[in-house]
């Protein structure tokens, strides 16, 4: 299991990782406060394959929203020119994961 940087997810104002959370519990739990995540900041925090997380959420049938996006490196504080993936859970979605984790 990867560790996911406390320091960093501080730096980057993301929630403290719990610790022995696993990283796909992380991701849900930053969308579910409302956060959005991109590729890069995942990528510094210690997880190295957001894309990895995301087919393991759609597997679980978690409703987010994934989009493609120019985001900041937070190493260089650059926008390099090709997107990558940003998730993020709207309000329906956070209320529908709700529902979900009720009749499960």
């Amino acid at each position: 299991m990867t560790m996911i940087y406390k320091d960093e997810c501080f730096e980057l104002g993301l929630p403290e990782p719990k610790k022995g959370e696993q990283q796909v519990h992380y991701v849900k739990r930053v969308m579910l406060e409302g956060i959005k995540l991109d590729t890069r900041q995942a990528r510094y925090i210690g997880i190295g394959n957001l894309h990895s997380i995301v087919s393991n959420l759609n597997k679980q049938y978690v409703p987010f929203s994934l989009s493609h996006q120019r985001a900041r490196c937070p190493k260089t504080g650059e926008v390099p020119p090709y997107a990558v993936d940003v998730i993020w859970m709207t309000d329906e979605e956070r209320e529908l994961y709700a529902e979900m984790r009720k009749t499960h």
